[in-house]
């Protein structure tokens, strides 16, 4: 990886974990979610400094550049957060669906007393 592009990974990793504090902060982002952020910007931010561990898996992956590896270990944790996402979403869909009900049968009640 030439040093330009390190450069830019280092760069863009300290702005994206100094973005995900400041989300937090100004509460924005809960601490447990920024977990998981802060700990991709530190990643790219190690392999951005030691980059033996990306030429290893790219050879062993068999792609050309390690950028390209990169590229794709993001790809694939995106996909991995987006899923992750999802299940709190539909575990969040139905709490609310739940209190709505509850709150339907309290009004009920109230409007029989």
């Amino acid at each position: 990886m030439n040093l330009q592009v390190r450069i830019l990974a280092l760069v863009v990793s300290l702005l994206f974990v100094a973005y995900v504090v400041w989300l937090v902060r100004s509460r924005k982002l809960r601490e447990t979610d920024s977990i998981v952020w802060i700990l991709a910007g530190m990643a790219v931010f190690v392999l951005s400094v030691w980059v033996r561990p990306l030429v290893f898996v790219t050879d062993l992956i068999g792609a050309k550049f390690p950028v390209s590896t990169l590229f794709f270990s993001a790809l694939v944790f995106l996909v991995f957060v987006a899923l992750w996402m999802t299940t709190r979403i539909s575990a969040l869909s139905e709490d609310v669906k739940e209190l709505a009900q509850k709150i339907t049968l309290m009004s009920e009640e109230e409007d029989e007393e």
